[in-house]
């Protein structure tokens, strides 16, 4: 037995009402071939749009006592078109064919919902139309070209980037569909995104260089790390750790110009007797006699 046998279709037609039957009949004595009036410019060819399918098929099926209704449906997420034929006197015939949508969108639906309607009628009543149709190209694989607008926009981009021309115009040969301008675009987007946030975080970097002052007065870089080598510590481990108990900073580097008048500050203090720190950090003694005692509190050795 052909496993087809129990196959919906088949189903289908097995019984057809002898009403339905006898209308079909002399329905398609009378079709002739529909004249294909659309033009797809862009794939060079005619068509013949489902307004005049409909205008042809419905003073047919009226004259037979023929009755048509589609309508789109959707079921566990997938969507059907759902066509009935039907006599006046009540027998029809009902199926559902599915909607095959490349683009998951409204216009993707409405393309679909129309190449199958056309269709659909053309198969059930026996009319013709030799050429392939717009809207079944829209319903297949064929998309839909970038617009002026997608490539000048891909094209001002690429410029705002640099890409030489050659690269530029390269790039825009490659754009075959409106679906692949959207992607283009989105990638230059992305592109542009992550060099903005680059440049700012070079610029930040930049800020933190430039604010140490780079003069020769007693309050810039040079001066203050001259200062702290000419003072008397013991050796740089100790500088390291007075500049950490002073400014909360790890290294002179990291000093902007107030920790290095926080530097200052505290060397002046030392200076004058104002504030003592250990002995053991220094070569000799800075302190003068008589001065009031403040103790800076080095930082634990973790190393």
């Amino acid at each position: 037995m052909d496993p087809g046998i129990d196959s919906p279709a088949v189903q289908l037609f097995a019984e057809v009402p002898k009403e339905i039957a006898a209308a079909i009949i002399k329905l398609q004595s009378t079709v002739r071939a529909l004249d294909k009036s659309a033009k797809n410019d862009h794939f060079k060819n005619t068509y013949a749009p489902l307004d005049e399918v409909m205008d042809a098929a419905l003073p047919l099926l009226t004259e037979v006592k023929l009755g048509l209704m589609q309508w789109p449906v959707t079921i566990d997420g997938k969507h059907y078109l759902h066509t009935v034929l039907l006599h006046e006197d009540g027998p029809s015939l009902q199926a559902d064919i599915a909607l095959l949508l490349v683009k998951q969108d409204p216009q993707g639906l409405g393309s679909a919902i129309t190449y199958t309607r056309r269709q659909t009628v053309m198969a059930i009543l026996g009319l013709s139309a030799k050429d392939e149709d717009d809207d079944g190209n829209k319903a297949s694989n064929h998309q839909q070209p970038p617009s002026p607008e997608q490539i000048e926009q891909i094209k001002a981009m690429c410029l705002d980037l640099k890409y030489p021309e050659e690269d530029v115009q390269r790039r825009l040969r490659t754009i075959r569909s409106f679906d692949h301008a959207n992607l283009a675009i989105t990638k230059l987007e992305t592109v542009i995104s992550m060099r903005g946030q680059r440049a700012s975080s070079e610029a930040a970097t930049n800020i933190d260089i430039v604010t140490v002052p780079t003069d020769d007065s007693r309050g810039s870089y040079k001066a203050v790390e001259s200062r702290l080598k000419n003072f008397g510590f013991v050796d740089n481990k100790t500088i390291s750790s007075f500049i950490l108990a002073t400014t909360k900073k790890p290294l002179l580097g990291n000093c902007k110009e107030p920790e290095l008048r926080l530097i200052n500050e505290a060397l002046d203090r030392i200076e004058s007797g104002e504030e003592q720190i250990p002995e053991d950090w220094m070569k000799q003694e800075p302190a003068k006699a008589g001065a009031s005692t403040v103790e800076v509190t080095p930082p634990e050795d973790t190393a």
